[in-house]
């Protein structure tokens, strides 16, 4: 899907400021993996991504928190888990459609949502950042979660739009907050598919898969 308020050449200037994985480096004070999902939203009763995180919380060496379908909100309550302890890795997950795990390479500076947000607020076209970029890339480690997925025989897909709602909106200001602090932390985004497309069973142990990647 082309969003308006995003230059042509976006994806490749995402990869050029993407480096390898030396960027996935952290201080050794950045202990925990902060993990991160979604309240359910226009209508479905099940986001399989607070469930999931539901499902980590109290694990050692992570964080986890599930955040509502609302820019200000979202951006605010990931600002506040970002400051009180910047993690030494961050997964963002979501619900998008379709039916495998999504690994998102790209989020982009533009909000273009079809409809409001849990709050009633609408963004057609809209930059996330004035001044930012027009994409980040992602720094995970994306090829290795891949290959550990397919492994374990769950359908992988690769994504270049992680769309124009809160899951492109909360991806970009994530990789922001930590270029503008020059923290060296692995941060990306990857959508989950719905549970009558892929049971939760097997989703958990996709995401448990990413985690095991990360080494948490």
């Amino acid at each position: 899907m082309a969003h308006l308020c995003v230059t042509a050449g976006a994806t490749e200037e995402a990869e050029r400021e993407q480096e390898p994985e030396a960027r996935a480096l952290a201080s050794g004070a950045m202990r925990d993996v902060l993990v991160t999902g979604f309240e359910p939203f226009r209508g479905e009763r099940v986001n399989p991504s607070e469930v999931a995180v539901r499902a980590l919380a109290g694990r050692p060496g992570l964080r986890t928190a599930v955040l509502p379908v609302a820019y200000r909100r979202a951006e605010a309550e990931l600002a506040a888990l970002l400051e009180a302890a910047p993690p030494r890795a961050l997964l963002l997950l979501g619900l998008a459609a379709g039916d495998a795990i999504r690994l998102e390479r790209v989020a982009r500076n533009c909000d273009a949502s079809e409809g409001p947000d849990e709050d009633g607020e609408a963004r057609v076209a809209a930059p996330i950042s004035a001044l930012g970029p027009a994409a980040y890339g992602s720094t995970l480690p994306l090829a290795a979660f891949a290959e550990k997925l397919a492994g374990l025989a769950l359908p992988v897909a690769w994504s270049d739009d992680a769309g124009g709602f809160l899951c492109n909106h909360v991806f970009y200001r994530a990789r922001e907050w930590l270029e503008r602090r020059g923290l060296l932390v692995p941060c990306g985004f990857v959508h989950l598919p719905p549970l009558g497309a892929l049971a939760l069973e097997r989703q958990l142990e996709g995401v448990a898969a990413c985690l095991e990647v990360l080494g948490a």
